[in-house]
């Protein structure tokens, strides 16, 4: 008989990159756990969710909500879903019986790991963040290994199920496998990204110097594809405004595929992005030139705490988002693609290799 594992989704990233390594182990049932929908009001399919309807794995759709910092009628809403994902959780967790829960930090795990403590099923996460979130903070002390990337991350934990694996990497990062972002210049290659969801903040500010942007530089733009704020939509009228020239120097994308991710990477002189643990991971082991604008509140205001980190360790500026105008953009984007650093070199462990094996000693 197969052992049945969840794997939670909501921070995809990992969790994509454990599921490819769990994938070959014949005797397990793997399943995905997470939201159907990026977010309240947004219809855009989640990341989670479009990879495992592509790739035919069971995918369990799971509505709870989370704790917002500031009043707002989602705020609400998503407070009320709370107790409707615990019910859910129990349903599926009883129906389904896995043996592992694996997480990742996400506030999709505190009902499923929650739950499945009450029901004697072992759960074992991982974060990525230095300074762990509200929901890793309640699951730790519910699952039976703690996995972190950062070794400063180890006092908030019982030291006795605590393991530094790093953060998990993508490996697609390190491998261009695609030639689909061509230019017909030799100017620097801006990569802009706000992960999966999009950085609505990012994208204007984007919007409003893309024409100067475009004069010496050519631009790649991951939008997300978020419904609210249409931005992609906005990014292809903004396009057909341009001059031909122009044009020619800028594509924008709602995503960026993971076999793609590689040829981005490798093309890109510099990287605009937010500071997700992992984006700031992947810039820091590629060491890639990198402005970092932080999300303002972020809890325990980690990407600022991930931001700084990068700026220490890297070739990065960080930008503070309440005080950022298109004209400081351009001129730290003409100031970080000047400077000649030499590129630093980073030790990582394989996270992936590392958590594998703890998941598979639960198992046991």
């Amino acid at each position: 008989m197969k052992n049945r594992i969840f794997i939670i989704g909501g921070h995809f990233t990992p969790a994509k990159a454990i599921y490819e390594k769990l994938k070959d182990n014949i005797s397990l049932d793997i399943y995905f756990v997470g939201i159907k929908h990026t977010m309240l009001f947004d219809r855009a399919l989640s990341s989670e969710y479009k990879f495992a309807k592509e790739n035919n794995i069971k995918f369990i759709s799971i509505n709870t909500g989370k704790l917002y910092r500031f009043f707002s009628l989602k705020g609400i809403l998503s407070l009320i879903l709370i107790p409707i994902g615990v019910i859910q959780s129990f349903i599926y967790l009883i129906k389904y019986k896995p043996k592992v829960i694996i997480g990742f930090g996400s506030y999709i795990d505190v009902p499923m790991i929650l739950v499945g403590k009450l029901l004697n099923i072992k759960s074992i996460i991982h974060t990525q963040t230095s300074i762990p979130g509200l929901a890793t903070r309640l699951t730790s002390k519910r699952a039976e290994k703690i996995c972190i990337s950062f070794e400063d991350s180890k006092k908030y934990f019982d030291e006795g199920k605590t393991l530094f694996t790093g953060n998990i990497l993508r490996k697609e990062i390190f491998t261009s496998k695609t030639n689909d972002f061509n230019f017909k210049n030799n100017l620097p290659i801006i990569y802009v990204t706000g992960g999966n969801q999009g950085s609505h903040f990012i994208n204007q500010l984007i919007f409003d110097c893309l024409d100067t942007l475009l004069e010496d530089h050519n631009i790649i733009h991951q939008t997300g594809s978020n419904t609210i704020h249409n931005d992609y939509q906005k990014s292809i009228e903004l396009k057909d405004k341009l001059s031909d020239l122009k044009k020619q120097r800028y594509i924008s994308k709602e995503g960026i595929w993971n076999n793609q991710i590689g040829e981005v990477f490798s093309k890109a002189s510099l990287i605009i992005s937010r500071a997700g643990a992992n984006s700031v991971s992947e810039i820091l082991y590629l060491s890639k030139r990198a402005i970092l604008i932080p999300i303002k509140n972020s809890a325990y205001n980690e990407q600022e705490n991930n931001a700084q980190i990068a700026r220490k360790l890297g070739r990065v500026i960080v930008l503070d988002q309440d005080e950022t105008t298109k004209e400081e953009l351009i001129e730290k984007i003409k100031v970080i693609l000047s400077r000649t650093e030499k590129k630093y070199i980073l030790d990582t462990l394989d996270a992936t290799d590392l958590m594998y094996d703890e998941i598979i000693n639960l198992l046991n």
